[in-house]
């Protein structure tokens, strides 16, 4: 009995290693729980509008995730650039990954629809009880949103008169220019026209001049 439970324990240590992969690679299960938490980290860090805060705390974070699993960064790039060598694996690594964070990131809605929802039934009932307290509050509100509202179309009115105004001041403004503009080459041709005048009877009396 006892030499058949070691020979179960040999064939499950055996099956538990990748065929031909070598030691010091960390092996898929574990690999897997390591970037589970490292894309929980970098989904973090993307939150952090400061690149310098980030980059601190990402790297704080990432130190952490070795310290966990007893690894160095050394041990888990040589390990990263084996799977990139055997894609194979490391899809199958991704597909429960994503599998995993899917669920996590479901879990995670969940929990904040239902602090949304808490959140409401507080406010509604704050209001309500507010509204016994005090009847006259609720004709308050809407007098003030109705006010609200009257100030709103009052200043989009506004803004909308000024902008026809300074459209058609604009639009005269583009007009007399044009006119100025047309004049001025009303005159320019006239000029031309004056002169082309003045040549051509200036020739046609030299002309004259000749044949008598």
């Amino acid at each position: 009995m006892r030499n058949f439970l070691c020979i179960c324990l040999l064939l499950i240590s055996i099956g538990g290693c990748k065929p031909g992969m070598p030691s010091n690679i960390i092996k898929p299960d574990k690999m897997g729980e390591i970037l589970y938490d490292i894309h929980m980290v970098d989904g973090y860090i993307t939150s952090i509008p400061d690149p310098d805060s980030a980059k601190n705390t990402g790297a704080a974070y990432y130190k952490g995730i070795y310290k966990k699993f007893a690894i160095d960064s050394v041990q888990y790039t040589r390990s990263m650039n084996y799977y990139y060598d055997h894609p194979d694996v490391m899809n199958l690594m991704y597909e429960k990954i994503t599998a995993k964070l899917t669920k996590a990131k479901t879990k995670e809605d969940n929990i904040n629809a239902k602090r949304l929802k808490k959140i409401a039934a507080i406010e509604k009932a704050k209001k309500d009880s507010l509204d016994k307290a005090d009847p006259k509050r609720v004709l308050r509100a809407a007098a003030a949103k109705k006010d609200s509202l009257a100030k709103e179309a009052a200043l989009i009115k506004k803004t909308r008169a000024e902008t026809a105004r300074k459209f058609k001041k604009d639009s005269l403004a583009k007009i007399t220019e044009l006119k100025k503009v047309k004049k001025a080459e009303a005159k320019k041709l006239k000029e031309r026209a004056d002169q082309t005048k003045f040549s051509k009877e200036g020739n046609d009396g030299s002309a004259a001049k000749k044949i008598q």
